[in-house]
């Protein structure tokens, strides 16, 4: 499970996206900081991507990415290995700095999913209509311990619809939004991206309504080409492929956390 040819697809997609979310690109013999001075505290926006990990060993990586994180007050750090066989190699060494692995499965839909699902259920919203249930998702997320934080995230969703024109689905349940996800477009390129439904409505299908109507979107928009990421180490992965998604590549991120404290997972 390794093509390299999705693989540099998805990385181009997410790096164009990543230019226009971002307040400042700052390039580097090897590859290119990624930093947003208006999210400062979202670890996921604020990273280091390297093109040419074969330039430097991971120590060199982990000094540039003190160099250009650090050296604005931000104090994690995130670092992406674009080749991940060299990534591979490097994981010991990143680890001894207090790194943390994460590892991402790129999935690409490829097929039909198993059963019939109720697309009618699914329903896009605008931004703003879509808010209060944005909110009320990381509200109930265990790493959600502030006000602040909720409220950066449903900012950070408006800033997508802006800057990059994400579209966003909610799935309803006794007359109240319940689910949603996500969709990007770009030409014949599509992903769909941050899917959750709230707790007590889980198991009756509302995501993977979510997920194949804005695929369907996708689609009818012109991409011809549909794609999404998923945990290496959690559940979902399975479940995508029973939507139609197939495994076709990883990537590695490496995170450093302030002071090498690693909190539960979170999107960050």
């Amino acid at each position: 499970m390794h093509d390299v040819d999705a693989l540099a697809r998805a990385l181009e997609f997410h790096r164009q996206i990543d230019e226009r979310m971002s307040t400042d690109v700052v390039s580097f013999t090897g590859g290119a900081a990624y930093l947003d001075r208006e999210f400062p505290r979202r670890y996921t926006v604020n990273f280091l991507r390297v093109d040419d990990p074969a330039a430097g060993p991971a120590e060199h990586w982990m000094r540039e990415a003190d160099r250009l994180l650090g050296g604005r007050g931000l104090p994690h750090r995130t670092v992406l290995i674009s080749d991940t066989e060299i990534a591979e190699r490097m994981a010991f060494a990143f680890a001894e700095h207090g790194y943390a692995l994460d590892r991402g499965v790129l999935m690409v839909q490829q097929g039909e999913p198993e059963r019939e699902h109720d697309l009618t259920r699914v329903e896009e919203v605008t931004y703003e209509e879509g808010r209060p249930l944005f909110e009320e998702i990381v509200r109930r997320e265990p790493w959600a311990n502030d006000e602040k934080t909720v409220q950066m995230f449903a900012d950070y969703r408006g800033k997508l619809a802006r800057m990059v024109g994400t579209r966003f689905f909610v799935a309803r349940m006794e007359g109240r939004p319940v689910g949603c996800c996500e969709l990007y477009v770009d030409g014949e390129v599509a992903m769909v991206e941050s899917v959750d439904t709230l707790k007590e409505f889980r198991g009756r299908g509302l995501a993977s309504a979510s997920v194949l109507r804005a695929a369907e979107e996708g689609r009818a928009m012109g991409a011809d080409w549909v794609h999404l990421w998923a945990d290496a180490d959690d559940w979902p992965r399975r479940w995508y492929a029973r939507l139609g998604f197939r495994e076709s590549a990883q990537v590695l991120d490496f995170l450093r956390w302030p002071d090498r404290y690693t909190p539960p997972k979170s999107p960050v």
